[in-house]
């Protein structure tokens, strides 16, 4: 088996290997994407909870409706506390994801220079015995000549 021939090889499975953390990567973005769109639906919802609880505040409100709204306000922030803890984990997915994307883009990129490097030497030694071919008819060539001179 030849050495190119195994380089194609890991080469093809390094390629398959960075596809493989791009769809990584893709999924992880649409996580993060997800997480924020929650999170900021969460935000809105403490919003409009502070709107509520602070219009009950401002008028005279019954005791129940004050203690109803406090508890949709508490409930409403400790639902957006676990939005932003999904938003972290997400974003920490995501940069975990590009991290891997990197190095496979790396080990693909270290195995392309070794293809590369393989192929220039064959190159480089193709050139070189095409030189000495070149150099052999030569040097025959001129000795022919010198035969043919000194016969003359």
């Amino acid at each position: 088996m030849s050495r190119r021939f195994r380089l194609s090889v890991v080469l093809r499975l390094r390629e398959m290997a960075e596809d493989a953390r791009r769809v990584e990567l893709a999924a992880a973005l649409a996580d993060h994407a997800r997480a924020v769109a929650a999170a900021d639906a969460l935000a809105e919802r403490v919003r409009l909870e502070r709107r509520w609880l602070t219009s009950l505040q401002r008028g005279a409100s019954a005791a129940g409706e004050l203690q109803a709204a406090a508890a949709g306000m508490d409930l409403a922030e400790r639902g957006l506390a676990a939005g932003r803890e999904r938003v972290a984990a997400a974003a920490a997915r995501l940069l975990e994801a590009r991290r891997a994307l990197a190095e496979a883009s790396r080990r693909r990129e270290v195995v392309e220079r070794l293809r590369d490097r393989f192929v220039a030497a064959q190159r480089l030694e193709a050139d070189r015995r095409e030189a000495a071919e070149l150099s052999e008819i030569s040097i025959s060539r001129h000795a022919w000549r010198l035969v043919e001179d000194g016969r003359s």
